[in-house]
């Protein structure tokens, strides 16, 4: 995904992208980014939408498929939680440190969170400050600490203008995460022109 993926790491960390890049994974849109992390970041069991009970579907459609028990958003039992920071349909949003506390109170020891931030950058110009991009050093001691993978997603196609490109982008909460889910990921799935 050469150079778009340079590109894209320093777009989202102008200062340090180096120490991120190597936990970047490009994909066709939040979707397959989602579905993959589903099918092989997680162990199967609950899965929970974050803490609205209306909220963008593709996190559950794929837990569906992939066997886990649809649970209630205040579950503590779930493996998996999925959730739009802002929220889609609702547009509820939780800034960078009460997402934190939130991930923290209500996400089990060992459970793995997948954070869509697509429409985060819609915010201002700040967005970078209130984005879990921003807090890497809290994400990899979550997953070393307590176990808790946080994946944090991004859908480029909209913000570009470019609907009919999928392009979506995950941050890995580890290099081991990051080659776990790629080793799963077909060739080839980013468009190109």
């Amino acid at each position: 995904f050469e150079p778009c993926l340079t590109h894209l790491a320093q777009f989202l960390w102008p200062d340090d992208w180096h120490a991120h890049k190597g936990r970047l994974l490009m994909g066709n849109g939040c979707s397959e980014l989602i579905d993959l992390i589903v099918r092989c970041g997680t162990l199967c069991g609950g899965f929970k939408p974050g803490p609205y009970h209306t909220q963008y579907k593709e996190f559950e459609r794929s837990a569906k498929a992939n066997g886990f028990k649809i649970l209630q958003p205040d579950d503590m039992a779930a493996t998996l939680t999925g959730l739009c920071n802002p929220n889609v349909p609702t547009g509820d949003y939780m800034p960078v440190e009460r997402l934190k506390e939130y991930i923290e109170d209500h996400c089990p020891n060992g459970s793995t969170v997948i954070v869509d931030e697509t429409n985060q950058l819609w915010i201002g110009s700040h967005w970078r400050t209130e984005s879990l991009l921003n807090q890497t050093a809290w994400i990899q001691q979550m997953s070393r600490l307590r176990g808790i993978r946080v994946y944090v997603l991004h859908s480029w196609s909209k913000f570009f203008c470019c609907p009919g490109i999928r392009v979506g982008s995950c941050l890995a909460p580890s290099t081991d995460a990051y080659e776990m889910v790629k080793s799963h990921q077909v060739p080839w799935t980013v468009n190109c022109l």
